[in-house]
């Protein structure tokens, strides 16, 4: 039973680490994608959108970039990638009877792809509680609403804009549509996900610490592959 149970851990934690780099490359893709469709050139990597040619490192990384201020598919495409897969993934898990390799390789997928926007959309709701405004993919589709500022505008001076105005930005409706959305779909994937899969590990692992390990792991996976995409961020880079 322990040795069948560490096999289990192993097993999910390669799948949650490997799934994060997959799905977070698939992510930057959707809005290197995006950009092309929209008609101009930016890199992509593991984290950032930037110049062609040029890796976070570059003190001019994001000097060219320019904020549309309407709906685009290079804001779009990206959440777009992660709450396909992530319904997907889940709706598939949700059949499967016992936590075996195949099962706990689609429950990487819902779960990683539901956390890729669960996280920055409670950091954009908990910081917009705070008066502080976020540009998260999903609240630049609305800015549009904003009054008083014209668009486009280059990242730089929409970021020093956003400093100092976050009330006039936060105070529009719009803002919020798509981030609260995108919140949806990704709570009721994870919750619907961590549910099920609740129920298979208590039926594989006797260990309630063992367990505890089991459900806490993706997280962990995220902390410890933070610095990794960081690294690989200005590593690899895919000019669209």
């Amino acid at each position: 039973m322990i040795y069948r149970n560490f096999r289990y851990l192993v097993a999910w934690a390669v799948f949650l680490l490997l799934g994060i780099l997959i799905f977070q490359f698939l992510h930057e893709c959707g809005h290197g994608f995006g950009a092309k469709l929209g008609g101009y050139q930016v890199s992509t990597g593991f984290d950032k959108v930037g110049g062609v040619g040029k890796r976070p490192s570059d003190p001019d990384f994001r000097l060219n970039k320019i904020i549309q201020g309407r709906w685009n598919p290079a804001d779009f495409l990206g959440p777009l990638i992660n709450w396909l897969f992530a319904v997907i993934f889940t709706a598939i898990f949700l059949q499967q009877r016992t936590a075996n390799r195949v099962a706990l390789l689609f429950a990487a997928g819902a779960a990683i792809n539901a956390l890729m926007r669960l996280f920055p959309m409670l950091v954009f709701f908990v910081s917009a509680l705070f008066g502080r405004f976020i540009l998260e993919d999903e609240a630049a589709l609305g800015l549009s609403a904003i009054r008083g500022l014209k668009f486009p505008i280059s990242y730089l001076d929409f970021k020093t804009f956003a400093s100092t105005h976050s009330s006039l930005l936060l105070a529009a409706a719009k803002v919020y549509f798509w981030p609260a959305i995108s919140l949806i779909i990704s709570t009721v994937c994870f919750v619907l996900t961590y549910r099920r899969l609740n129920q298979l590990v208590r039926q594989t692992m006797i260990s309630r610490i063992t367990q505890r390990i089991f459900l806490f792991m993706p997280f962990l996976a995220w902390s410890l592959e933070f610095n990794v995409l960081k690294i690989l961020d200005d590593l690899i880079r895919l000019n669209w």
